[in-house]
């Protein structure tokens, strides 16, 4: 079911009516019906692989939970602190085992599913060097609809129970509604067990104040993908689907266009999937930050797509940088380079593997890699150079508090995500080199004459639509990083924001057309 259909309003109208009708006790009931009834409209084999993991995440939850509890009774009946600590070595290494077959099993499933064909592309090319004959098919099984975020929120469940963090939900079906609950199981956000679980197990009363403001968030969502992103990113997808035609002003601006378009598509979905939990009472956790008003790689990262890498961070980056190999390598960096070095160093380490992890998890594909590694290069050279940027802006007398040089930080980072992306947004290597050669081609100024050019397939009338969208957009951000925002909607009259609500939705009837799918669908999903 697309979020943005006929379909899908008219599902969400009925659940919001169901879920405040009913008794509360029962309203997680509500919720689990309504993530079976969205998730079988993908697919009814593909709900297979989520009992899977969902069963296994759940029993060996249970398991880490009844081996806890052994342990505690078995120390409670030895006296010396020997014993105990014997106890406590057999507890972890028996909840060690269980973690790991239970993760091994649920990631090789995605893993299977979503990187076998990678492996045998790359397996088949030095294969091809003996003999053209000897090459192995690949698959043709399709990725179920959000494996990817669903088994991750299972491993981070299970990760936090192994940690004691909380104790194992003992109601499958509670558990079951957490994992599969359908805002987030397209595009995420990636939620925690003891936040989204916790929220949607509890009673909540109907709401007319939540209604209105998940009903404008949802109105705002859609306008940013209806109205910005599916209009600006024709121009984009036309420029990338023929670049080699295409040089200079054309490849930058679709660079910036399809920054814009990914942006407006993704926060747009967050949007409306947030407004739709909010008139629940359900807490969705936030997944940007206003990304564009960043002033380095790094920061950009802790404000775009912020659940994802939270996640990273806590079951990634730490294990890694605070295990033994991450410990060793930072006594020996100490020795040799100092304390600053013997700080970095594991971090450095860790985060090799969070961005591997980051790109593979956005495509089985080099491209996917390399636009990774990129980030992670500029991240660890920003890190590893803080000292010298501070000194060279100390003699050149650079204020980094000053609006001139945050504005430069901003546009510089712009670009540099940008220009990343030319490697997310190619099929292959090849075709992002040969985007970037043309890039610094031929230059094409002479279509600054008439800007219009560079919308490549998109109607007049649209071009308009996506430049005030755009306007509406960088508007209301920039209101909310100088921390106005909320002030601007309390002290607005209430016809003025009628009159906002009412353009948006025209607007939004104008770029829908008249079709039964509104539009297509979000570009996050293919991840």
């Amino acid at each position: 079911m697309n979020i943005v259909s006929w379909e899908f309003l008219l599902f969400s109208t009925v659940l919001i009516g169901t879920y405040f009708v009913i008794p509360r006790k029962f309203q997680w009931v509500v919720i689990f019906f309504s993530n079976l009834v969205f998730y079988f409209f993908a697919g009814i084999p593909y709900i297979g692989y989520m009992l899977i993991i969902s069963v296994a995440t759940f029993l060996g939850a249970l398991q880490l939970k009844k081996a806890a509890l052994r342990g505690k009774e078995q120390a409670s009946l030895v006296n010396t602190p020997e014993e105990k600590k014997v106890i406590k070595e057999k507890v972890t290494q028996k909840k060690k085992l269980i973690t790991g077959l239970a993760i091994v099993l649920s990631m090789g499933i995605w893993a299977v599913l979503k990187y076998t064909n990678f492996f045998i592309d790359n397996l088949n090319l030095p294969l091809k060097w003996f003999s053209d004959s000897i090459q192995i098919e690949r698959v043709s099984w399709v990725l179920p609809l959000g494996i990817s975020f669903y088994t991750f929120h299972a491993v981070g469940y299970l990760v936090d129970v192994y940690r004691n963090k909380y104790t194992a939900e003992r109601n499958y079906f509670k558990f079951f509604a957490f994992i599969s609950y359908f805002p987030h199981i397209v595009q995420g956000p990636f939620s925690r067990y003891d936040e989204l679980g916790k929220s949607i197990g509890e009673e909540h009363k109907f709401s007319y104040e939540r209604l209105c403001e998940g009903c404008a968030r949802i109105l705002w969502g859609y306008f940013k993908k209806m109205v910005v992103a599916d209009k600006i990113g024709i121009a984009a997808t036309s420029i990338f689907a023929d670049s080699s035609q295409y040089s200079g002003i054309y490849m930058m601006f679709a660079m910036c266009a399809y920054g814009i378009q990914l942006y407006a598509d993704f926060s747009g979905y967050m949007d409306i999937v947030c407004g739709l939990s909010h008139i629940l009472g359900i807490k969705l956790a936030e997944n940007f930050k206003r990304p564009y008003f960043a002033k380095s790689v790094d920061e950009f990262w802790r404000r775009w797509h912020i659940t994802l890498g939270t996640w990273f961070r806590d079951y990634v980056f730490y294990p890694v940088s605070m295990g033994k190999t991450g410990q060793k390598m930072g006594k020996w960096a100490r020795k040799k380079w100092g304390a600053k070095m013997g700080k970095l160093l594991p971090g450095y380490f860790a985060l090799i593997f969070v961005w591997t992890a980051t790109g593979l998890w956005h495509g089985a594909n080099w491209t996917y890699l390399i636009w990774g590694y990129l980030n992670l290069f500029v991240i660890v050279l920003s890190m590893q150079l803080t000292d010298f940027y501070d000194k060279v802006k100390e003699k050149l007398h650079i204020n980094s508090e000053q609006l001139w040089w945050k504005i430069v930080a901003i546009v510089r980072t712009f670009i540099l995500v940008c220009f990343f992306r030319f490697f997310s947004a190619a099929p292959d290597i090849q075709t992002a080199m040969s985007m970037l050669t043309n890039t610094f081609g031929d230059m094409h100024f002479e279509v600054l004459k008439n800007p219009m050019y560079l919308f490549v397939g998109v109607e007049y009338v649209d071009i308009y639509f996506s430049l005030i969208g755009t306007i509406f957009i960088f508007a209301v951000d920039l209101f909310e990083e100088a921390g106005v925002w909320n002030k601007v909607k309390e002290k607005c009259p209430v016809l003025i924001k009628n009159v906002c609500y009412v353009t948006l939705i025209m607007f939004i009837m104008m770029c829908a057309g008249s079709v039964s799918e509104l539009m297509g669908g979000f570009m996050y999903a293919s991840f």
